[in-house]
């Protein structure tokens, strides 16, 4: 998950309300806030908000642009909130996140994460471990053998990361050979039309794998637009979009590998509840006897998901209540 076409804005919206008006605040200062993708987050996040009786909020573009997604990280700074959560699909968040540390302002990362961060802690994927999931998944469902082409919104930290896991464990663990990589720019319709490139290019592929949050709808999309029947492919794809489900549903897609994007929501504001929090204590914990002095930070440097495997077996669950 990378981009979208939205209008760029940035605008700080109250995504949860606490009723008390002393509560803790938090800020989510992340990019593509408009995409289906961060559903279930925010879906963790107000789950989180009503747990702790906390005011989540949001800032930052509703497109691509690292520019004003790192703005946003700058501007959460001035409002002082009692932490950030904040992603890193590329180092442009990275000066702001370490100036927020430096003012006292505890920030976590989710989903995407590079190294020297200035981050308090990750919570998210492995996603090489992610890609090793997603060959191994891919491998079960499609064989030992065969012709596979990558979708993915390549230069995406995650994505990049999955990619590299996905292609070590088929080269070590199967003969399947990868035609090529088709960038599909994590967008709704560039990810239809890279698939339609794709199908129409790669004549041989018996597979496909797709490594952001818009392959998988741009596979099933395309198939459908050209006419393909592509039920005896090996399809294997990222993420939780209802269209995605609702492929697999059909058969069109054999499975997807997706993060625990609520779960990481909450845990993000658990961590930081915790951490802020005298009675809970987690900034106190008697690493050294002053944590703050020693420079030493009293939390997890990274908590990974692990990600789930949904298949024709349990997608019953996944898709959306009507």
């Amino acid at each position: 998950m990378k981009k979208s076409l939205f209008a760029t804005t940035i605008a700080l919206a109250a995504f949860a309300f606490a009723a008390d008006a002393n509560a803790r605040t938090y800020i989510f200062a992340a990019g593509v806030l408009g995409h289906p993708y961060w559903t279930a987050a925010y879906q963790g996040f107000d789950y989180a908000a009503k747990k702790f009786g906390v005011e989540i909020k949001r800032v930052g573009p509703q497109d691509w642009n690292p520019p004003a997604q790192a703005a946003g990280v700058e501007e959460s700074i001035a409002k002082h909130p009692d932490g950030i959560i904040a992603v890193l699909w590329d180092a442009s968040s990275i000066p702001p996140i370490k100036k927020a540390m430096a003012a006292g302002i505890p920030v976590v990362v989710i989903e995407a994460n590079l190294p020297d961060s200035g981050a308090m802690a990750f919570i998210g994927l492995d996603n090489y471990q992610s890609g090793v999931t997603t060959a191994k998944e891919f491998i079960k469902v499609g064989g030992n053998t065969g012709k596979v082409v990558a979708l993915g919104n390549w230069g995406a930290s995650n994505t990049d990361a999955k990619f590299q896991g996905f292609s070590d464990y088929l080269k070590a663990n199967s003969k399947w050979e990868i035609l090529g990589k088709v960038d599909d720019k994590g967008e709704a319709n560039a990810a239809i039309e890279a698939a339609k490139s794709a199908l129409n290019t790669y004549k041989d592929m018996t597979g496909i794998v797709g490594l952001d949050s818009d392959s998988g709808a741009g596979v099933g999309t395309a198939a459908a637009e050209l006419g393909m029947d592509v039920s005896k492919m090996t399809i294997v794809v990222n993420d939780r979009q209802d269209a995605v489900l609702d492929f697999i549903n059909k058969g069109v897609i054999k499975a997807t590998i997706m993060n625990k994007t609520a779960l990481e929501a909450y845990m993000a504001i658990e961590l930081l509840e915790a951490y802020n929090d005298n009675n809970v204590g987690l900034a106190g914990v008697p690493i050294s006897d002053d944590n703050k002095a020693a420079g030493v930070i009293s939390m997890p440097e990274n908590v990974f998901m692990g990600a789930q495997v949904v298949d024709k077996d349990n997608v019953k669950y996944f898709l959306p209540k009507k």
